[in-house]
């Protein structure tokens, strides 16, 4: 379908000749969960849509020897029943689950939650977690990579240039157990006051061999916390006390945010998401040690 003011490309081909004639008055639109927000909130009443969700390629999440491919088309609720993506990266299929309703995640894309780069998205601690790329497309037809850590900026900005398009996202597959937790102003349904993903290496006896954890809601972009990651590393998993872990987490939000009055209470909250994640992460190497001994 093609309006002066609406085009929806059925072609990467055709993709590329409407993002060559875009301009500043015109946006990608997937899920548009977030893109309808901002144009209530700016007022903007003249403006060109480029809707997306019509490329096949796009919509697809495929599993390669050592990746996991998932297109920017892809929603929320497709990550969050997809049997290869709670196989390799529990934490997504976790953050998927908690974004916003039922109704907002069958619309909402993972294109989209990147590319909106808000510092309090769920998905983005954990991409950051895994080290996931990006497969960006311009309007000349070339293609380049980008980590999703290099690629956002925050608070709502990215580093995309006015003719590109994000067209897939790259996980590497992982043996890494990991979880996502968040804290907002209600149970569900909320944007995130503070969200955390924990991404840990283990050996068979629950060792943590190394750890990947990152905060968002507290800086501009998802932080590496690198004191808890640090604290966790040589710690036994099983009989592992969060209470424990209090005075590296504590200080690990003061140095993010030394000066803003939000520390006191994000401090608390940070206590609450590494304790979540932490169990979520037990009771996952819980199951995994049962399947290798072939117990339910």
């Amino acid at each position: 379908m093609t309006s002066p003011n609406f085009t929806s490309p059925k072609s990467l081909k055709t993709l590329c000749k409407s993002l060559r004639i875009k301009d500043e008055n015109t946006f990608i639109a997937a899920g548009c969960t977030d893109l309808l927000i901002h144009l209530n909130q700016q007022r903007l009443y003249d403006y060109k849509i480029i809707d997306i969700t019509h490329l096949t390629e796009l919509k697809k999440i495929q599993e390669q020897n050592h990746t996991v491919t998932i297109g920017a088309c892809v929603t929320m609720t497709e990550l969050e029943n997809s049997p290869i993506i709670a196989r390799y990266f529990p934490a997504l299929k976790d953050a998927a689950y908690h974004l916003g309703s039922k109704q907002i995640r069958n619309l909402a894309t993972l294109g989209g939650n990147i590319a909106n780069a808000s510092q309090s998205a769920d998905t983005l601690p954990v991409l950051f977690a895994y080290e996931a790329e990006l497969e960006i497309l311009d309007s000349s037809g070339r293609i380049r990579l980008s980590k999703v850590m290099d690629t956002i900026e925050g608070l709502g900005k990215n580093t995309l240039k006015k003719d590109e398009v994000i067209l897939k996202i790259y996980l590497k597959k992982s043996a890494a157990l990991s979880a996502f937790s968040k804290i907002g102003a209600r149970s569900s349904v909320t944007i995130s006051k503070l969200n955390a993903c924990i991404k840990l290496d283990l050996t068979e006896s629950s060792t943590i061999l190394s750890a990947s954890i990152y905060l968002g809601a507290v800086g501009a972009k998802p932080i590496q916390a690198q004191l808890i990651e640090k604290a966790l590393t040589g710690r036994m998993l099983e009989g592992l006390r969060v209470d424990s872990l209090s005075p590296c987490i504590k200080d690990q939000i003061e140095n993010a945010i030394p000066t803003r009055a939000s520390k006191h209470y994000k401090k608390q909250a940070a206590l609450g998401v590494m304790e979540d994640a932490l169990g979520k992460i037990a009771a996952l190497y819980l199951g995994a040690s049962s399947e290798k001994e072939g117990t339910l």
